[in-house]
């Protein structure tokens, strides 16, 4: 039993390391050109900084 607890804890230490800050979600594979447009849209609204595939649908060059 305490082998077990031994072995969690361990775990629970080690999954602190890793990437740290944020993650870059991928590109989604089907209807990529819409969701990316619908995220631009949800950042605009939220005053978030702009992802850098944004700038194509601010100018109209992805149309």
């Amino acid at each position: 039993m305490s082998r077990i607890l031994l072995a969690l804890s361990a775990l629970a230490l080690l999954s602190a390391c890793g990437v740290k800050g944020d993650l870059a979600r991928p590109d989604p594979l089907w209807n990529r050109e819409d969701a990316i447009r619908r995220e631009c849209a949800e950042q605009a609204a939220r005053n978030e900084p702009q992802d850098a595939r944004c700038a194509q649908y601010q100018t109209g060059a992805g149309q």
